[in-house]
């Protein structure tokens, strides 16, 4: 799951500086702009990407102990 996560979010990053990049180099209005957006939304989805594996991880750790908690019972 995390590989999916990973490409994913390389491939909207890639294309959102790039296009950026591409505004740049033949001078487009705003191109600046284009290009921070499509800086920041790298970092937004890289790490939305990181902390929705990071919170999968927690719940399936939460699910077992419900679990054991259960069976105890």
């Amino acid at each position: 799951m995390r590989k999916f996560f990973i490409i994913y979010a390389s491939v909207f990053a890639l294309i959102w500086t790039g296009y950026g990049l591409f505004a740049v180099i033949t001078g487009k209005p705003s191109a600046n702009l284009i290009l921070g957006y499509g800086i920041a939304f790298s970092i937004v989805i890289f790490a939305a990407s990181w902390f929705s594996y990071w919170l999968m991880g927690h719940y399936k750790k939460i699910d077992k102990m419900a679990k054991d908690v259960l069976a105890r019972k």
